[in-house]
């Protein structure tokens, strides 16, 4: 009977040990937007990624969910507010270029479309650390996302972050970020029209200290439309204020240097 009891114990404790232990264990300070921005600002500002390029296989889906084609795209970050996206063949002059929250749109080399756009993927992966905590805030609730709403949960098995919404409350704008490694790994966002986008971050990769992420699906309304596989990934890039400057655009390109 010794054994059997012991055993019995045994299993009590596992059980108790099992139902009393979180991943967020390490994490009770963190319960709100603020000190989790607070956070990733305090573990990442000595070694934030700054800027980096990559060339892009992207595939569009139609509403089958079969590829309908495949383009190359060539893209720059700089942060906290640069983006610059070009198009397949540059010397048909497709692209867009954001600059201080407004985008240039480019077809044919001629400037079809300019106006105000807030970046969002831009605030949390590195333009945070160019901001206070307060305007981070600021910025993410003029994207819709209710700060004041923040949840711990799991994804893939993995302990997350929720900005913006409660578990399972995927009609919001919200952002999950790992909680370990405090990149993003899904983000939701609503059109115009009420439609439903949802961005899945993933294949993060280290290049010089820097996690990012390779693979990135879009999916509207529950169907996936594109897919975004990142190469030649560089970190260290020669950027100048001139590769985001609309006025330039035709003859300066970050990737013919």
């Amino acid at each position: 009977m010794k054994p059997i009891l012991e055993k019995a114990i045994l299993i009590v404790t596992a059980t108790v040990s099992i139902l009393t232990f979180t991943p967020f264990d390490k994490d009770l300070s963190i319960d709100s937007t603020a000190s989790l921005i607070t956070h990733i600002k305090t573990e990442k500002e000595e070694n934030h990624l700054r800027a980096f390029t990559f060339v892009q296989e992207t595939i569009h889906f139609n509403d089958q969910g079969k590829p309908k084609d495949t383009t190359t795209w060539y893209e720059a970050i700089r942060y906290p507010k640069d983006f610059r996206i070009d198009f397949g063949d540059p010397e048909k002059g497709n692209a867009n270029i954001n600059r201080n929250d407004s985008i240039y749109v480019f077809r044919g080399n001629k400037l079809v479309h300019k106006g105000p756009e807030m970046q969002e993927f831009l605030i949390l992966e590195g333009g945070l650390h160019y901001y206070s905590v307060e305007e981070t805030i600021n910025r993410l609730q003029k994207l819709g996302i209710d700060t004041d709403t923040f949840t711990k949960s799991t994804y893939q098995d993995r302990p997350i972050f929720i900005i913006g919404a409660k578990e399972s409350e995927h009609s919001k704008p919200q952002i999950w970020l790992d909680a370990k490694e405090l990149y993003a790994v899904r983000r939701f966002s609503k059109g115009k029209k009420g439609e439903l986008y949802e961005v899945r971050y993933d294949g993060y990769k280290d290049f010089g200290g820097h996690r990012i992420e390779t693979w990135i699906e879009f999916w509207l309304d529950g169907k996936l439309i594109q897919t975004e596989r990142y190469n030649q990934v560089d970190t260290t890039p020669d950027l100048s204020d001139e590769d985001f400057d609309p006025s330039k655009f035709g003859s300066i390109y970050w990737f013919k240097k």
